[in-house]
């Protein structure tokens, strides 16, 4: 692990041949410490898979439907959120997934669930083939070049439940970006019951950071853009796929035109969010087990999206590549919304400002000199001349986005309908009227809302996302965020103020929702 320039660190013994060795107390008082998180971490765990298998509250279930522990993910306050995917009769249940909010102790705070209503199917037993399905789903997407996966599910949409055949596409959409579409096919009917596509793509905009330091990898004649104490995360040629390396470890022309600055750019502005998860919201990496994924900066449209697995950079009109730490953090935040429990939020609007609010938080952590916290998105490169392509503390000032969440939000074109979500998140960061030079923000209900703070904002909303379940809505992050705010804090001051904010986008009180 090579840095362009020395930091601060723990002062350690180092043996010759580089062993790092601890003093008997030291190495003692590490390993009870240790001990101590995983017994608080196997009680919470126990006592969430208890209240699974015995139906507690939201987590109900029929005979015939068996919890499975999904994922394990810490929170903060020694809260933990255990996720679990439903089965009936040996087939998976899509949209009857459920989350548990556990603490330490083994108190089980709150549950969460994909859907309260029961299977009501009668047969595992498809009439319409499996072949047949993977027909009328390849119909939907403009070129398939594989088929990743097909397999016989109960289907829950809106509480109802019908037995489907789900295929995963691998292709390219019209426009020729990505295509990772889901396909839900009636196994009874043979009709098309739901299709959800996960590969992520916007026309973003990119800006240097200047003179920044960033973590590679190699030794003396031979370094590259691969950050090895954050595995997976490294930045490649998109022509030839091969990960840029040179004999020094000097990297970035100072031109935005150039590949290597663009993918130094990346790194950066992925180690920066990665740090901010750590130090903020308590996650380990990108994917919350202590891995990242990795980048590819050339691509040759005015866009950047996310795969699934990948991160892609193309460039703006002036041939910039598209690595700003708002567009950066962006597309990795479309990898923490597809990996925490629920997977990739399905309501038009959620998927885009989640990956607004990351840019947003890590631009925030890293507190660059040349791109300042400022919650728009892409404002540093102009595309046509008109500046920012989104803005979170005024949503209307760009494309006239809607400030405020209405009936109409769920059909909304994705970009535009990340404005109510985006502008909830400005609210209950900075408030109404924040002062010191930052914007104020209207508020759909004209009432005045007072911020809690970015990184508290960080951790209501992140908290919210670990408490997601399939088919997440824009209702639901409502119930969820409130719930992580009083999780948070015994007073209901976060609480309260996560209710204000909500509110004042006009999005009002759901069924379900915690009191504090």
């Amino acid at each position: 692990m090579k840095r362009t320039a020395m930091t601060a660190g723990v002062a350690l013994a180092v043996l010759a041949g580089g062993v790092v060795t601890l003093t008997a107390p030291q190495a003692f008082a590490g390993q009870d410490q240790q001990n101590q998180v995983q017994d608080r971490q196997a009680r919470a765990v126990s006592a969430a898979d208890r209240a699974a298998a015995g139906g507690l509250n939201a987590l109900a279930k029929g005979p015939d439907e068996v919890y499975a522990r999904d994922m394990v993910t810490p929170y903060l306050n020694d809260l933990y959120t255990v996720s679990y995917q439903r089965s009936w009769r040996g087939v998976p249940v899509v949209g009857g997934d459920a989350t548990v909010l556990v603490d330490g102790q083994g108190t089980v705070r709150a549950t969460v669930a994909g859907t309260t209503a029961g299977v009501a199917v009668s047969s595992t037993t498809a009439k319409v083939t499996k072949s047949a399905a993977e027909r009328t789903a390849r119909g939907l997407q403009a070129s398939t070049a594989k088929v990743e996966s097909g397999r016989l599910v109960v289907k829950v949409t809106d509480d109802r439940s019908a037995l489907a055949w789900e295929h995963l596409l691998i292709g390219t959409k019209k426009d020729s970006s990505p295509s990772h579409l889901t396909v839900w096919v009636d196994a009874t009917t043979g009709a098309v019951l739901d299709q959800v596509e996960d590969a992520a793509a916007g026309s973003l905009n990119s800006e240097w950071n200047g003179q920044v330091t960033i973590t590679t990898s190699g030794s003396s004649g031979s370094y590259r853009l691969a950050d090895t104490t954050r595995p997976g995360l490294q930045c490649a040629d998109y022509s030839t796929g091969t990960v840029f390396s040179k004999a020094t470890d000097s990297w970035g022309t100072g031109n935005g035109t150039s590949k290597e600055t663009g993918c130094g750019d990346v790194l950066y502005a992925a180690q920066q969010e990665w740090n901010m998860l750590k130090d903020w919201l308590g996650r380990n990496g990108h994917t919350g087990s202590g891995r990242s994924w990795p980048a590819k900066v050339g691509l040759n449209q005015l866009n950047a999206y996310w795969d699934g697995s990948t991160v892609t950079i193309g460039k703006n009109s002036a041939g910039k590549w598209i690595a700003s730490m708002d567009v950066v953090g962006h597309e990795y935040g479309h990898g923490l919304d597809q990996n925490t429990p629920g997977g990739t939020s399905r309501e038009a609007g959620l998927g885009e400002a989640t990956g607004d609010i990351f840019g947003a938080l890590t631009e925030a952590y890293a507190n660059n000199g040349k791109d300042r916290p400022d919650y728009t998105v892409g404002e540093t490169v102009n595309l046509t001349g008109s500046g920012p392509i989104r803005n979170m503390y005024n949503p209307s000032l760009v494309n006239n986005d809607p400030n405020c969440y209405s009936s109409s939000i769920p059909n909304t074109e994705v970009h535009k309908a990340a404005g109510p979500l985006n502008h909830w998140f400005y609210l209950l960061a900075e408030g109404s009227a924040p002062g010191g030079g930052k914007p104020n923000s209207p508020t759909c209900n004209n009432t005045a809302v007072t911020g809690v703070g970015v990184q508290n904002a960080g951790k209501i909303f992140y908290g919210g996302m670990l408490l997601k379940t399939s088919g997440m809505t824009y209702k639901k992050y409502r119930v969820t965020t409130l719930t992580a705010a009083k999780s948070l804090d015994s007073t209901c001051n976060l609480y309260n103020k996560t209710k204000a904010a909500w509110n004042a986008i006009s999005l009002p009180a759901q069924p379900g929702e915690p009191t504090c």
